[in-house]
C-alpha cells in the first residue's frame, strides 16, 4: 500500500535561517522542494477533491508565516506535513464541501515503478471506494487511518503530525479500520487496504 520513504537530507541551516527571517527567495527554493511531497499527502487525505490546489496554498501560506516560529525540533518537510494536517482537518470538518465528479488516483511518488493498466485501474478503484467510505468516518480516525495505513507513517509519527497520543492514535485507527472491515463486507475493492498491519 505504501512505500518506504526515503531517508532526508541533511538540512541546509544556512537556507533555514534565511527563511526563518523571511528571505522570499529562501522561502520559494524550501516551499518548491517540499510542495509536491505535502500535496502528494494531502490528496491522500482528503481523497478526490475539488479543493487540494487550494488547500496546499493555504499550507504553503501557513508556512510562510509560521517560519519565523520553526525551531528546527522536525525536519522541514515534517514540519509542513503538519501544518497540512492541520489544515486538512479544518477542511474535513466543514459541513459542505465541494467533490469531483470525476475521481482519479493521487500520483504515486515521482520514483515509483510505472504500473501496469490494469493494476493501476485496480487502485484507483480502490481508492475510490475507500475515499468513498471514509466520507462517513469521524476526521480524526480518518486522518490516523490514511497517515498510518496509506501512507505508511508509524504510529509515533502519525500521534506527531495529528497532536494525539500514541494511545489515542492507535484507537483511532482501529476504530476506522473495525468500521471500513464492516463496510468490505459488502465492497469487496476496500480489502486490499485492509490486512491486519503491525500497528506497534
Amino acid at each position: 500500500m505504501s512505500e518506504p520513504r526515503p531517508r532526508p537530507e541533511p538540512p541546509d541551516l544556512a537556507l533555514i535561517d534565511r527563511c526563518r527571517h523571511g528571505d522570499r527567495a529562501a522561502l520559494e527554493v524550501v516551499l518548491r522542494e517540499n510542495a509536491p511531497s505535502v500535496e502528494r499527502l494531502i490528496g491522500r487525505m482528503v481523497g478526490p477533491d475539488a479543493e487540494l490546489e487550494d488547500l496546499l496554498q493555504q499550507t504553503l501560506i501557513a508556512a510562510v508565516k509560521s517560519f519565523p516560529r520553526y525551531r528546527g525540533e522536525a525536519s522541514v518537510k515534517t514540519w509542513l506535513c503538519r501544518i497540512a494536517v492541520n489544515i486538512v482537518k479544518q477542511h474535513l470538518r466543514r459541513p459542505h464541501r465541494k467533490r469531483r465528479v470525476a475521481l482519479e488516483l493521487v500520483p504515486e511518488r515521482p520514483t515509483a515503478p510505472e504500473l501496469s493498466p490494469d493494476v493501476r485501474a485496480r487502485q484507483q478503484h480502490a481508492l475510490e471506494r475507500l475515499f468513498h467510505h471514509l466520507e462517513a468516518i469521524g476526521t480524526d480516525k480518518r486522518l490516523a487511518f490514511v497517515l498510518h495505513v496509506v501512507e505508511g507513517y508509524s504510529i509515533d509519527e502519525v500521534a506527531a503530525l495529528t497532536g494525539a497520543s500514541s494511545s489515542a492514535t492507535k484507537s483511532r485507527i482501529f476504530w476506522c479500520r473495525r468500521a471500513l472491515l464492516s463496510r468490505a463486507k459488502k465492497d469487496p475493492a476496500l480489502r486490499s487496504y485492509l490486512s491486519d498491519e503491525d500497528e506497534a
